[in-house]
């Protein structure tokens, strides 16, 4: 394939994050097949087996809630500060993420956290990390209008799509080796510069100045 660059390069994937998994993940592992195969556990096991199974059981189910979490009408659920964001990309065609969600280029379920979530494993823990932080002012009730990104968003989500894309690669702009490097390095972003703005900005002003805009 031709080389036109390394914004046409996705990301890599790191592993390290999976060791880690692992490491935490042995002794409870290892205890299990000790159990099964004398079956029963020396006393110090079983105190480390009672102390992991509710540690295990908690991090499963919060798992679980990380993984419902993902989908637009959990977004679109805090009424006051999402659901015009929600209402933004179902009916007004003019920003980037209703371009995408109305023409099906995102999943039609989890269009909020594939775009927010940037590449690889620790774009979804950067995603899970501000989400868990959006509740908190939600629910605290501690935010301001309009609501303020706290970075541009990121380009590897758009990467994660584009990169490899015919259209895209074909874009003269994007095969500048300058405009490249100013992307990779975060000085300028997609939206506002050469693509509209991810959402309206009526929409992030909350539910009320939404329902009362013209």
């Amino acid at each position: 394939m031709e080389d036109l660059g390394p914004l046409f390069v996705p990301p890599s994937e790191p592993d390290r994050f999976w060791i880690l998994v692992l490491l935490v993940s042995a002794p409870t592992i290892l205890g299990a097949l000790y159990a099964l195969v004398r079956g029963r556990l020396p006393s110090a096991l079983s105190m480390v087996s009672l102390f992991l199974l509710p540690v295990f059981t908690y991090l499963l189910g919060n798992l679980y809630l990380l993984e419902v979490s993902q989908k637009v009408s959990f977004c679109g659920s805090c009424h006051e500060t999402m659901s015009p964001i929600l209402d933004a990309i179902e009916s007004d065609g003019s920003t980037l993420a209703a371009a995408h969600f109305q023409r099906g280029a995102v999943s039609r379920e989890h269009a909020c956290y594939q775009c927010h979530s940037g590449y690889g494993i620790w774009g979804g823990v950067h995603a899970k990390l501000a989400g868990v932080s959006h509740m908190w002012h939600t629910v605290t009730g501690n935010f301001e209008f309009p609501l303020q990104l706290h970075a541009p968003l990121n380009i590897d989500s758009c990467l994660n799509c584009h990169a490899q894309a015919v259209p895209f690669r074909s874009v003269e702009a994007h095969r500048d080796p300058g405009i490249q490097q100013m992307l990779l390095d975060r000085q300028m972003d997609c939206t506002g510069t050469c693509h509209p703005s991810a959402h309206p900005e009526a929409a992030l002003h909350g539910a009320e100045a939404w329902t009362e805009k013209p």
